[in-house]
C-alpha cells in the first residue's frame, strides 16, 4: 500500500495541516517582503520610479489586486476543481508570479509579476483555511486552523528579518534573493498533497460516497476501519445536513431576497464581515507600510526601522501564537470584542502621539511606536486568527483616518450579529442557520446557546436527529434491496 493511504489520524492530521499551513504562508511572506525591498537601495536603483509615494503604494497594492481575482475565481471554480485542485492551480500561478517578480528587468514586468502572484496567493488562501476545517476533526478544528494561519505572521516575521539581513548584500539579490525564497512553501506545499485525501465534505458534495468514507476513516483516527461507528455517524450526519441543503436550495434571487431556510446571505454576510473588519481595522496598511512610517512620519533611520520591524514582526508572531490557546477556551466572540475595544484604544494613542510629537519628538515617537507593538500584539491574539477560522466554520458547504473608529463600531456588530462557533461542528451550525431553529439575526442579550463556547444541548439533540434519520433511511434502502431479491428468486 502506497504511503499516501497509509497515513491516518494524526500523522495524517499533521501532514494536512503542514500544506495548508504553507499554503497560508505565502501571504504574510510577501507582505513582509514587500515592506522591506521598497526601502532598499538597490531595489529604488532597478527602479527608481517607487521614489514616488503613489508608485510605491501601486507596487504594494497590485498584489492585493490579484488576491481578489484570485478569491473570486476560487469561489467561482473551487466547487468544481476541489479543494486539492483548487490548491494546485494557486501554487502554479504563484509560482509563475514570483518568478516574473525576482528575474524582473523592467517595472511592467514586475507589477505584471506580482498580480500573478496574488492571483495564484487568492486561489489558495481562499481555500486552504476551508480545507483545514471541512477535514480536521471538530474539538480541534479551532486550534489546528489557528495553527495554519498563524503561518501568515510566522513568514512576515521571517521576510521582516530576512530583508534586514539581506540589505547588506551589495547588488541586486538585495531585494531577488527575498522574493525567489518565497517558492519554498510552494514547493512544500505542492509535495504534500499527493498525501492527502480530499475533504470529506466536498466528496459528499460530488456524491463519491465511498470516497468520503474512506475520507473520513483516514482522518477520524488511527487505523479506524471503514464500519468504524465514528466513521459512520460523522459520514450520515454530513450526508444528512447536505440532503437538507439541497432540498432548500433555491435561487440566487431567492438567496438575495433571504427567502431560503439555510440563511446563505446571512452566513456569507457574516463571514466577509468578518474579514471586511479585520482589513479595515488597518493592519495590512501598517504591515506593507510599517518600515516607511518609522522613518518617514517618525523619523527613524533606515537600519532602525528594519530593526524595529522585525522586532515587531516577532512580538506579534508570539502573540498571535497565543490565539492556539485562547481560541476554545475564551470563543470566537469574546476574542473579536475584546480586541476592539484594544485596537481603538492603540490607534488613538498612535494619532495622538504623532499629533504632539512636534513638541517632543523623541518621547512621543516613542510612545507612537509603544502603541503601534500594542497594536501588533492585540490583533494578533484577536483579529489575526478569529475571522480566518469563522469565516470557514460559518459558511454552509455550497458557499464558503485612523481606523480607531472602525474598531469602535464594529463591537456592537459582533456582540449582536456573531454567534458563538467554538465546539460546534460544521453540521451544528448549519442547524443554527436553519430557519426553523428559532434564532433570530439579532443575538438577543440572553441568548446563552449562541454565545457559549461548550457546545449547547440542542446541537446535540440535532445531530442524533439527523444520523436517526440518516441511518432510517439507509436501513429503507437496504430492506428495498432485499425485497427486489426475494422477488426475483
Amino acid at each position: 500500500m502506497a504511503i499516501k493511504n497509509r497515513l491516518t489520524g494524526p500523522a495524517l492530521e499533521i501532514v494536512l495541516t503542514t500544506a495548508n499551513s504553507a499554503a497560508q504562508a505565502w501571504y504574510g511572506y510577501d507582505q513582509g517582503v514587500i515592506s522591506g525591498i521598497l526601502i532598499g537601495s538597490h531595489f529604488i536603483e532597478t527602479f527608481p520610479q517607487t521614489k514616488n509615494s503613489n508608485i510605491q503604494g501601486i507596487t504594494a497594492s497590485c498584489f492585493s489586486l490579484g488576491n481578489l481575482a484570485g478569491c473570486l475565481l476560487a469561489a467561482l471554480f473551487g466547487d468544481r476543481l476541489g479543494r486539492k485542485n483548487t490548491l494546485r492551480s494557486g501554487a502554479f500561478w504563484s509560482t509563475v508570479g514570483a518568478i516574473l517578480q525576482f528575474s524582473s528587468t523592467s517595472f511592467p514586468q514586475f507589477i505584471v509579476g506580482r498580480v500573478i502572484n496574488g492571483l495564484g496567493n487568492g486561489l489558495i488562501s481562499s481555500t486552504c483555511g476551508m480545507y483545514q476545517a471541512e477535514s480536521c476533526r471538530g474539538p480541534r478544528r479551532g486550534k489546528l486552523s489557528v495553527i495554519v494561519v498563524l503561518h501568515n505572521v510566522v513568514f512576515y516575521c521571517l521576510a521582516s528579518w530576512l530583508t534586514l539581513g539581506c540589505s547588506y548584500i551589495n547588488n541586486s539579490a538585495q531585494w531577488r534573493l527575498p522574493l525567489a525564497l518565497q517558492l519554498v512553501p510552494c514547493m512544500v506545499l505542492v509535495s504534500l498533497l499527493p498525501l492527502l485525501p480530499e475533504s470529506p465534505r466536498w466528496l459528499v458534495m460530488q456524491d463519491r460516497r465511498e470516497d468520503a468514507q474512506e475520507a473520513l476513516r483516514r482522518y477520524l483516527g488511527k487505523d479506524l476501519p471503514e464500519d468504524d461507528p465514528v466513521v459512520i455517524n460523522e459520514l450520515l450526519s454530513i450526508e444528512e445536513a447536505y440532503s437538507i441543503e439541497k432540498q432548500s436550495r433555491i435561487s440566487f434571487k431567492e438567496v438575495i431576497l433571504c427567502r431560503d431556510r439555510s440563511s446563505h446571505l446571512k452566513r456569507l454576510l457574516l463571514g466577509c464581515g468578518g474579514q471586511f473588519m479585520q482589513q479595515f481595522g488597518g493592519i495590512n496598511a501598517l504591515n506593507y507600510y510599517f518600515p516607511i512610517i518609522l522613518t518617514e512620519n517618525i523619523g527613524l533611520t533606515e537600519f532602525m526601522a528594519r530593526v524595529l520591524t522585525g522586532c515587531n514582526a516577532t512580538s506579534y508572531m508570539i502573540s498571535s501564537g497565543l490565539c492556539f490557546w485562547m481560541i476554545e477556551r475564551f470563543g470566537r466572540r469574546s476574542l473579536m470584542l475584546s480586541g476592539l475595544g484594544l485596537q481603538c484604544l492603540a490607534y488613538a494613542m498612535v494619532a495622538l502621539s504623532i499629533g504632539l510629537q512636534t513638541q517632543a519628538p523623541f518621547e512621543w515617537g516613542a510612545v507612537a511606536i509603544t502603541f503601534l507593538f500594542f497594536y501588533y500584539a492585540a490583533f494578533g491574539c484577536t483579529w489575526g486568527m478569529v475571522p480566518w477560522v469563522y469565516q470557514a466554520e460559518i459558511n454552509s458547504l455550497a458557499m464558503r483616518t485612523i481606523f480607531a473608529s472602525f474598531n469602535l463600531l464594529f463591537l456592537p456588530v459582533v456582540y449582536f450579529l456573531y454567534p458563538e462557533t467554538s465546539n460546534r461542528t460544521l453540521e451544528d451550525i448549519d442547524e443554527y442557520f436553519d430557519i426553523d431553529s428559532g434564532h433570530t439575526t439579532i443575538i438577543s442579550i440572553g441568548d446563552k446557546a449562541t454565545k457559549s463556547t461548550a457546545r449547547p444541548q440542542e446541537a446535540i439533540d440535532a445531530e442524533l436527529r439527523r444520523v436517526t434519520v440518516a441511518d432510517k433511511k439507509v436501513e429503507a434502502q437496504k430492506s428495498a434491496v432485499t425485497h427486489v431479491e426475494e422477488i426475483d428468486k
